[in-house]
């Protein structure tokens, strides 16, 4: 029997070579051809193969959805996908879709024929090279249950994690509240997703939030070493949408107005309290539940940019986990930048999503921090293609609404809108009551209400309680004020005199659970409402109507109606002092204080006028703050108390030492230290462990300070102390000691010392906290970079990559890109240094800000060493852009920019730049690539007169002095090298050829390379008239293999960058890609960008390739912005 066969590739000689392989088989026909997905799925159907080849990747329909469709349809249909990608989630997805094996391109071509007997005979056939990756996968696809309890076989603790993954948790977040490792926590998630039968962390997400898991209470808790822990305060409850109840009344006309306004990036739904604002965007979401929607409810705590946020990308990443990376990175340094760099980076991420989605800020009203509107005033000047963003508000925000009118980018409901008719009132009324109201009645309500939907309901609970329900309306005579007034007297005054007192007393609660309102309303054993819990009060509440609403699914945590808080707010201050007020706060700041909840708790404690218990707060979450790397929210919460009480308390002033520490603000460290001395002294008296702990902090600061000073002894002195005060539990000090000591022992002349003081800190990797373990790696991988043993340096750094890693942290991942890129670019590996340069400085805000503009400048100079001016030309404006948003000095930029020039011959910059003031010294240089006093140095030398040559020495032997007394050989070889060439010039050949000899024995065991390849022809000259042993002198013939000749070398003028000026840019982009880019510009997607071309998407996919390289862009955003700067868009 003849095996017919359909081949499916977008690749019509590939296509004609298997047709040939195939055919001359016996046994086998191929029947036709398709060059895409929809060609295959027709022909599918008119030729009913029996086997189908099907290729994955494929403009229009891909293989994947081909064979989805074609096995659905026709079940007995074989298909066999033969593909380049061996890679699990291709793999998975073809076998998800029903494929019936996998077979790789790059196998034998006896495999194929065998692979399409096989599974004509309904056996399975797998490709040996991914059989061991798919084969279990595979088996259990075909034996799964198609039962619906899909969570059966998911232990609880796999269920918690599911819950936090829903809940927008990060690996990292999962991990410390675990209390494992982030690896673990990412193996667990595999298995999970796999024991569900799902494809994707994004599967999984949706899985968890239609079986209700994430819905609840999110506060993390941060492990440490100890028992105790320290949440995290991100509320699940902020990102629960409100629930539509079953006998709502929706309104049509109103959802059509939000249907039309879908292709605008703002709408605007502004209007007073009461108005049903949020309800009705609920009920429009619930009405399309095809729409991915993420919601946020915000509070006046948001208006702080960063928690604003975390907010937003937990939010955004609740749908579309690990959709924010860029946002994510920025977000965990220890100083935002501008709003316009977290605009751009929010932007571009949520650009990057591929569907569209909407975005939901409700009670926006509440911001109010000037940040947080710079930032979307600024992310809705080039909105994010996918991303639809409703505000709910009372007011306007202070966004450019005539500019979004006028690019008719925005669409608005607003109070008028939102009244309701006449017929949808009577609805309403007629769900409350039961019966229908008169005309006479629905006009009186009309006239008094004017459409308000709060004044309805409260009316509606008034007349369930009235024979004479016309009468009653027709007695409303002072509208709003008299409804109150009914409310208060005929529904809440009908409760008993417990309950409406516990109701006042909840109205001081911006959320309520039930511990918490027993906490706070407090019944004594012997009272009336003793029996009433906290469960059973709120029950009452949902049992009467009384204007609460659930925040979450579980329905744990609940929150007033606005209005009706505003109600009982009122009442409360009539009824009671205002000391039983404060009370009543301070009650909720020591519930909010023993869950860890430290945002409300600080809140609460300065509401009810205790400061003091405010410090206290912060002073015992001081610690654990620390240890996760959360020295923002120190300096937050630092920034709500009094600066009376933080001058009164040791604890706090240390924090705000590590809060201008890890702002590099060292300069005003020392003063808050000498503020310290005299309270830690008085301490000492009362609690002397506690002093002790605290004098060991200052004794590692001023240790610190020593360092960068210079002075290493008494650094050292400091340090000793430090490391014998410091208590156990406190991992970030013993982390810095470790890596400060390891440090000021290399620069004292005692490295081995200081190496073998880390290796039995790593020896007992165990029982170390992972912070301890991560600086200690990064003080080892930085000795050795200072002592130019870079082979060592490079081991030690792949070490820290796995430490980092499995730690989930982010900051030191940053670091040891940072690290091993500066390694490699020494050693003349200038396309790894450029790898591993470009991910240090993709998470740049991460990295302590002299570090990220030392990588900038590193991969600057790596690109220009290879030729690739525009890329280096495009880092030094990324570095400029940088050192602008965080207001930092530009002598690092204005250094790199001086020697940049210099590689390339270009003297005038070099000369400015000699005219302009000299940089401070650093008198700790310790491994930067990037020293503006050595640059200085190089461009004297550059600039080769009689004077210039002199400084150049004068300086040089003062850097040589300090660079050997400090034992850094790193900066050694340097001074060394740009010596010999100063002597040369002077015509002291000797003396410059013994500095050279100096500078390649010290360079030639860890093969530091750079340094002389960056001198350029005038080094090579030395060189080869160097005298070497046999030691080195295979080195040096390799220094002179690597040093490019006179013409080879590409630096004899500045490069004019590509800019509009020139025309150059327009000039490189063809008709097509014009095309394509103006299409950008309206924010379509790839299938509509095709169809207006009469293109396939494929095309239209390399048109947009092909634009982001000569733009030198990312992304579609900053096309388009780089289009704009150009004049490229015509319709602009």
């Amino acid at each position: 029997m003849t095996i017919s066969v359909l081949v499916v590739d977008d690749h019509a000689m590939f296509r004609k070579g298997l047709r040939m392989m195939l055919d001359d088989e016996d046994d086998i026909q191929v029947v036709g051809e398709a060059g895409d997905g929809e060609e295959a799925i027709r022909l599918a159907g008119e030729l009913l193969p029996d086997v189908i080849v099907m290729d994955i990747t494929m403009p229009n329909t891909d293989g994947i959805e081909a064979t989805r469709q074609i096995v659905s349809t026709l079940p007995n249909v074989k298909v066999i996908p033969l593909s380049i990608h061996s890679g699990k989630r291709f793999v998975q997805k073809m076998l998800r879709a029903g494929a019936a094996g996998y077979v790789l391109k790059e196998s034998a071509p006896e495999e194929l024929v065998h692979a399409v007997r096989a599974v004509h005979g309904d056996d399975i056939y797998l490709s040996s090279a991914i059989s061991g990756v798919v084969v279990s996968e595979y088996v259990r696809l075909l034996n799964r249950s198609d039962s619906h309890d899909r969570d059966g076989g998911l232990s609880e603790s796999d269920k918690s994690i599911v819950q936090m993954i829903a809940e927008g948790h990060s690996v990292k977040e999962i991990a410390a509240a675990q209390k494992t490792s982030a690896s673990k926590i990412q193996t667990a998630r595999r298995r999970i997703i796999k024991t569900l039968d799902l494809a994707n962390v994004a599967e999984l997400t949706e899985y968890a939030r239609a079986q209700r898991w994430g819905e609840g209470e999110t506060s993390v808790e941060m492990a440490s070493s100890d028992s105790e822990s320290l949440r995290v305060s991100i509320l699940g409850t902020k990102f629960h949408r409100p629930t539509v109840p079953p006998d709502f009344v929706s309104r049509d006309r109103l959802l059509q107005k939000l249907d039309e306004a879908c292709d605008v990036p703002l709408i605007l739904v502004c209007a007073p309290a009461g108005y049903g604002k949020s309800m009705l965007v609920a009920d429009w979401l619930a009405k399309h539940n095809e729409r991915c929607a993420a919601w946020l409810s915000l509070s006046e705590a948001e208006s702080d940019l960063r928690s604003f946020l975390t907010y937003v990308v937990a939010a955004v990443e609740g749908q579309f986990s690990g959709s924010c990376p860029d946002t994510t990175s920025v977000l965990h340094a220890a100083e935002l930048p501008t709003v316009n760099v977290l605009a751009d980076a929010l932007g571009n991420d949520l650009d990057a999503i591929d569907e569209p989605f909407v975005l939901v800020l409700d009670d926006y009203h509440l911001i109010a921090g000037g940040e947080v509107h710079g930032l979307l005033e600024n992310l809705l000047q080039h909105p994010p293609r996918p991303m639809r963003l409703v505000v709910i508000t009372r007011h306007d925000p202070p966004f450019s609404l005539a500019a979004l009118r006028g690019n008719r980018w925005l669409a608005e409901l607003r109070q008028q809108d939102l009244r309701f008719t006449r017929d949808e009132a009577s609805e309403v009324l007629s769900q409350i009551t039961g019966v229908t109201v008169n005309d006479a009645a629905l006009s009186r309500l009309e006239q008094l209400m004017e459409g308000w939907i709060v004044g309805l309901q409260l009316v509606g609970m008034l007349l369930r309680n009235c024979e004479d329900k016309e009468a009653f309306v027709s007695q409303l005579q002072g509208g709003v004020h008299q409804v109150y007034d009914y409310l208060l007297h005929e529904v809440l005054g009908r409760q008993p005199l417990p309950l409406q007192n516990c109701l006042q007393k909840m109205s001081v609660l911006d959320r309520f659970c039930a511990p918490l309102v027993e906490a706070v309303c407090q019944p004594s054993g012997d009272s009336p409402d003793s029996a009433m819990t906290g469960a059973h009060i709120i029950q009452r509440l949902r049992q009467e109507n009384l204007f609460i609403v659930p925040l979450d699914a579980r329905e744990r945590w609940f929150r007033y109606h606005h209005v009706f808080q505003n109600l009982l707010t009122q009442q409360l201050d009539k009824t009671h002092p205002a000391s039983e007020v404060r009370d009543l706060h301070g009650r909720a700041s020591d519930w909010f204080s023993q869950q860890g909840m430290i945002d409300e708790a600080i809140r609460h404690a300065l509401a009810a006028g205790r400061s003091e218990q405010a410090a206290e707060i912060v002073a015992d979450a001081r610690l654990k703050t620390l240890t996760r790397d959360a020295s923002y929210e120190l300096e937050r919460w630092l920034a709500l108390l009094p600066e009376s009480i933080i001058g009164e308390r040791p604890e706090l002033l240390l924090a705000r030492v590590w809060v201008l520490y890890f702002h590099l603000r060292f300069e005003e460290v020392p003063a808050v230290l000498d503020q310290l001395e005299p309270l830690i002294a008085e301490r000492q008296l009362l609690d002397g462990a506690s002093a002790s702990g605290m004098r060991g902090e200052v004794d590692l600061f001023r240790g610190y300070l020593e360092f960068f000073a210079g002075n290493c002894a008494d650094s050292l002195g400091h340090l000793h102390h430090a490391m014998e005060r410091i208590p156990a539990d406190h991992h970030p000090a013993l982390s810095e000691t470790d890596l400060v000591v390891g440090l000021a022992s290399q620069m004292d002349g005692q490295r081995e010392q200081a190496l073998q003081r880390l290796q039995s800190i790593l020896a007992n990797t165990h029982a170390m906290h992972p912070t301890r373990q991560i600086r200690a790696i990064a003080a080892t991988v930085m000795i050795h970079m200072i002592s130019a043993n870079l082979h060592d340096a490079i081991f030690a750094a792949t070490r820290m990559k796995g430490i980092a890693a499995d730690n989930g942290s982010s900051y030191a991942e940053s670091w040891r890109d940072y690290m091993q890129g500066l390694v490699h670019l020494w050693q003349n590996e200038r396309s790894a240094a450029v790898a591993c340069l470009n991910k240090a400085v993709d998470r740049r805000y991460v990295l302590d800000s002299r570090a990220a503009m030392d990588a900038m400048a590193a991969l600057a100079l790596s690109y220009e060493m290879n030729g690739e001016q525009s890329e280096a030309e495009a880092t030094m404006r990324m570095l400029r852009e940088f050192v602008d948003s965080l207001r930092l000095s530009a002598d690092i930029f204005h250094s790199c920019e001086a020697r940049l020039a210099i590689v390339r011959g270009n003297r005038p910059p070099v000369s400015r730049w000699l005219k302009s003031a000299a940089p401070a010294d650093e008198p700790a240089l310790i491994f930067w690539h990037e020293v503006p006093c050595v640059t200085r140095c190089r461009a004297l030398l550059a600039k080769n007169s009689q004077a210039s040559l002199r400084k150049a020495e004068q300086r040089l032997e003062a850097y040589l002095q300090t660079s050997e007394n400090t034992h850094n050989t790193l900066n050694t070889i340097q001074a060394l090298l740009l010596q010999s060439l100063v002597l040369h010039r002077s015509d002291r050949n000797a003396e410059s050829a013994e500095a050279l000899h100096r500078a390649v024995a010290l360079a030639q065991p860890g093969d530091c390379i750079l340094f002389f390849v960056e001198l350029g022809e005038p080094m090579a000259e030395l060189l080869q008239g160097l005298t070497a042993d046999d030691a080195v002198a295979e080195f040096v013939d390799r220094l002179l293999a690597e040093i490019p000749k006179p013409d080879q070398q590409k630096h004899s003028e500045l490069a004019k960058p590509t800019t509009e000026e020139d025309g150059s840019l327009i000039e490189t982009l063809t008709n097509r890609e014009l095309d394509t880019l103006e299409l950008l510009a309206q924010r379509l997607y790839d299938k509509e960008i095709a169809k207006s071309m009469g293109v396939s998407v494929w095309t239209v996919k390399t048109h947009v390739k092909h634009i982001f390289e000569k733009l030198h862009v990312k992304n579609r955003r900053e096309a388009v912005q780089k289009a704009e700067e150009l004049g490229l868009l015509k319709g602009k």
